[in-house]
């Protein structure tokens, strides 16, 4: 008989001879741990649902009583709680509450208030609350069948164009603003629209690569709570489209993006590096937005540069903050970047990451080419010329 824990903890099981033959106390016992358990317990949102092994439970608001809507990729990122038969209620859970549905594919989930319930993927050890506003479709429940919409910040680490920058729970990327003062914000009305502060109802969570003892939060003048790290109150930038923008980098000279030991990273704001092609000595091949020749280094491997410290200051990689651009004869689609050591983003094309040479002095040179027999320059094609 299959176990049905949960979806992603799926325990295979046999009744033995012995178990067989067990008194009827026993295989009543048995059959009940065929079924799932769930639970209320503690988390950051405070009392909400969980499976046996503590792992959050959510429920769908696109959901209808009784019906499922998640499947397909849906599924795959919140996995629904399964069972094999009549669902166990845990301590703090109405029993009265507890159903199933079926599934498309004939399976049972398990319904708490006529909603059903799923995991979220990214929540990895229990208590983890990660999927809470997810979408703002995604919510944990309480004991007593309601929804908890309660909102809980996450201050997080990205990899930018600018390196390694404070982001949100939905990956965007965090700034800060040079005239408010520690734990006060002046960014209110109009300024508020383009940069929405970074709002909790509860404590907010240090997620990897932050340090938790620099997260706080301050008192807007509506009473709502905001993030601060290392006292400066935390916003996004109503522009920024995806995860690792950062176009509000010294937006007025003011808005500066976050190191996570929480000081203000005033570089300049990122720019796309273009690669064109020049005539020289050797035909055409890539050179840099300055004019200068760029090389390969056939220690490298696809996409992964293995050009570090003295290798790198002898071979300067060509970087950039943006999607590279293609000049005029340049093959837009051999265009890529790697992200090296730093989180810097290194400009590649056919998958070969580009460098300069320290000692060529003037657009045209080519006195890297053979160096060590392992340095050359790249044609049109991306292909090294040997």
């Amino acid at each position: 008989m299959k176990i049905a824990i949960s979806p992603r903890l799926l325990l295979a099981g046999a009744l033995t001879a012995g178990a067989l033959a067990a008194p009827l106390t026993t295989s009543l016992t048995a059959q009940a741990a065929a079924s799932t358990v769930v639970k209320v317990g503690r988390t950051p949102l405070g009392n909400v649902l969980l499976d046996s092994k503590g792992m959050t439970l959510y429920m769908f608001t696109k959901d209808t009583p009784n019906t499922s809507v998640c499947y397909g990729q849906c599924e795959v990122a919140w996995p629904p709680l399964l069972t094999d038969g009549k669902p166990v209620a845990g301590p703090g859970v109405k029993t009265s509450l507890l159903g199933t549905t079926t599934r498309k594919d004939g399976k049972l989930q398990v319904t708490y208030n006529g909603l059903p319930l799923y995991y979220w993927f990214l929540d990895k050890k229990a208590g983890d609350v990660l999927g809470q506003d997810v979408g703002k479709v995604w919510y944990v429940m309480a004991g007593n069948g309601s929804v908890i919409k309660t909102i809980i910040a996450r201050v997080g680490v990205a990899t930018t164009p600018l390196g390694q920058v404070l982001a949100g729970n939905n990956g965007h990327t965090l700034y800060m603003f040079s005239k408010d003062t520690k734990n006060t914000s002046t960014c209110y009305d109009n300024c508020a629209v383009a940069w929405p502060p970074l709002l909790t109802d509860v404590a907010p969570m240090a997620d990897k690569g932050t340090t938790k003892s620099l997260i706080g939060t301050t008192k807007r003048t509506d009473g709502k709570l905001q993030v601060t790290y290392s006292g400066m109150p935390l916003y996004y930038w109503a522009k920024d489209k995806a995860p690792s923008d950062v176009t509000g980098q010294a937006v007025g000279e003011v808005w500066w993006v976050v190191a996570p030991n929480g000081k203000p990273n005033s570089a300049p704001p990122p720019v796309a590096a273009k690669v064109s092609i020049a005539t020289t000595g050797l035909g055409n091949i890539l050179t840099g937005p300055n004019g200068m020749t760029l090389y390969m280094f056939t220690k490298d491997v696809p996409n992964k540069s293995n050009c570090y410290d003295e290798c790198a200051t002898n071979w300067p990689p060509l970087l950039t903050g943006l999607k590279p651009i293609a000049g005029i004869g340049t093959d837009p689609a051999l265009l890529g970047t790697t992200t090296r050591n730093d989180g810097k983003l290194q400009v590649t094309y056919k998958g070969l990451p580009l460098y300069y040479w320290v000692k060529d002095s003037k657009t045209g040179d080519t006195t890297g080419q053979g160096v060590g027999k392992v340095w050359w320059v790249v044609d049109v094609t991306g292909t090294p010329m040997k």
